[in-house]
């Protein structure tokens, strides 16, 4: 049997002791397993009056899972909670919230995210990390989890700005092999949105090793891991959902793909008419709703985006 303190999460300290508990503790634990979030928001009478049981019902079930009181455990889950875990984050009002409301505070939290993430962001250390990811050997970019959709994205708008740039771990491959050739002349971009995989420490600290220089692209939680970057872009990704909101973070990329693609003038304007000619000649894109709109060589579109 697993002990209390050799499992890490409130659910699974409950589902342990779950067979064993009094009605008046089981109720709580109920509650708990429906919402295990609601600790963060509560006091531990209020979780008692909501289960249908007493105070001292509530601390003789928080003992009995293992932890010294019901502070501790609500440390533990404010925790979870600023770790992103989607258990944590929901609660009972995620039900019953009617649809304009919901809708109403998902555009105030992403317009929040947004403009808190680029107010706080530097020009000038963009320009730089812009910089460097041209003049760069090769671009390193890495993204675990959420996070590798984001490091598609950046690694698809960098190489129309040039080449050598390498999403890893690649298909097929690990990171060993692909970082076997990672040295000072080489950019590491590594995306690590919450909640990161042990392997984004691992990687930073084996770039900085090989004194790569690296591009930290992260929510505030990225305070918990070395500062070892040379450049840090912190985005805000809190939701009014259970999902992380990850509009911020695709603004900054686009920044930053933006700036990196002036820096490279005119040599990544020559690579896009290439890669332009390319798509004609091999006929790879769709372009009958476009001569459709503006006639064969006529009338002025909208400057499309890759």
């Amino acid at each position: 049997m697993v002990k209390p303190k050799d499992v890490k999460s409130l659910e699974a300290r409950i589902q342990t002791h779950y067979g064993t508990l009094p009605p008046a503790e089981k109720r709580l634990a109920d509650l708990l397993l429906g919402f295990p979030g609601d600790i963060a928001t509560y006091s531990a009478s209020e979780l008692a009056e909501m289960a249908g049981t007493s105070n001292a019902a509530a601390t003789r079930f928080f003992r009995r899972l293992g932890y010294k009181d019901f502070s501790e455990a609500r440390r533990m889950v404010r925790g979870a909670r600023s770790w992103g875990s989607p258990v944590y984050l929901s609660g009972p009002e995620d039900r019953s919230r009617q649809s304009s409301k919901t809708v109403a505070a998902h555009i105030a939290r992403e317009t929040t995210n947004v403009a808190r993430t680029l107010e706080a962001l530097r020009p000038d250390l963009l320009r730089e990390a812009a910089d460097a990811l041209v003049k760069a050997r090769r671009v390193f970019v890495a993204g675990f989890r959420n996070s590798r959709v984001l490091a598609l994205y950046l690694h698809r708008q960098l190489g129309l700005a040039r080449d050598g740039v390498i999403l890893v771990p690649s298909a097929g491959e690990t990171l060993g092999e692909d970082l076997a050739q990672l040295d000072s002349d080489d950019v590491l971009v590594v995306i690590g949105f919450r909640r990161r995989v042990t392997a984004v420490e691992r990687l930073l600290a084996v770039a900085r090793r090989r004194a790569c220089r690296i591009l930290l692209i992260a929510d505030p939680s990225i305070s918990a891991l070395p500062r070892v970057a040379d450049w840090t872009l912190v985005c805000e990704v809190r939701s009014e959902s259970l999902y992380d909101s990850y509009t911020a973070p695709m603004s900054v990329l686009n920044l930053l793909c933006g700036a990196t693609f002036r820096a490279a003038m005119p040599h990544s304007y020559e690579r896009l008419r290439d890669i332009e000619a390319l798509h004609d000649e091999l006929e790879e894109l769709d372009t009958s709703n476009w001569i459709d709109r503006v006639g064969v060589g006529g009338g002025d579109v909208e400057e499309a985006g890759e």
